[in-house]
């Protein structure tokens, strides 16, 4: 019978998958891509109970969604993804703290939900040091959130506040994660040999297939998909 490793215990070379991920992914038609890098992670890729119903749970009742819920689910109950619970507490300080980091005309900004906080709860508490996420602003407030800042400002043409105590706490915290995208999990696929399949045309279909997430929802530059194709 088919199992969905809920109870399981999370191993140390695990990354925490985020719904933006698997959607922009499946989406763009490269599950076998991180089907392939799956398999060659010392863990298991692991998703929360709200990743699980944002991503297979709500959409596969959707026929227009519901092809890529199916191959989702399928992967589930195969072992490819291990669902977990994050501790409530983890969350609720995360929520806490991102959401009280910014400010606006004296307005806390409320930029982080409850399923991203749950993500990085999952990190945290278990010891992971990878995030795969494409959903913007979290991946910021990880990777760059002075940089978020800036943005903001920019955007809103006004002056953002930092509570000084909540960034620093959360970077403490956060200090061993660092954040994926869909663009790299097709980078490692290609360096595993997944475009090998389409022989001389494998560097163009390497090329096809960021453009092809970019297009999907994942957020890469068109510069940055030009030094991609150049690395390789």
């Amino acid at each position: 019978m088919a199992n969905n490793n809920k109870s399981s215990q999370i191993s140390p070379g695990s990354i925490v998958c985020d719904s933006s991920v698997l959607i922009s992914i499946t989406d763009a038609g490269l599950f076998g891509a991180l089907v392939v890098v799956s398999r060659n992670l010392q863990g298991s890729l692991i998703i929360s109970e709200a990743v699980q119903r944002e991503s297979i749970d709500r959409p596969i009742n959707n026929p227009q969604y519901a092809f890529s819920a199916v191959r989702l689910k399928r992967a589930l109950m195969d072992g490819i993804f291990q669902v977990a619970t994050p501790n409530p507490s983890t969350t609720q300080k995360i929520l806490g703290l991102t959401n009280s980091m910014f400010s606006i005309n004296g307005r806390p900004m409320n930029l982080v939900h409850q399923g991203e906080a749950e993500l990085l709860a999952l990190a945290v508490d278990n010891n992971l040091s990878t995030l795969l996420i494409d959903e913007r602003t979290t991946r910021m407030f990880v990777e760059d959130p002075i940089g978020m800042k800036n943005h903001m400002e920019r955007e809103f043409n006004a002056k953002i506040s930092v509570n000084q105590k909540a960034f620093q706490d959360f970077q403490m915290i956060t200090r061993n994660i660092h954040a994926l995208r869909s663009a790299e999990v097709v980078g490692l696929a290609y360096e595993m040999n997944y475009f090998s399949k389409f022989r001389e045309l494998k560097e163009k279909a390497f090329e096809s297939a960021l453009y092809s997430i970019k297009f999907n929802g994942c957020a890469i530059s068109f510069d940055e998909i030009k030094e991609l194709v150049r690395e390789v």
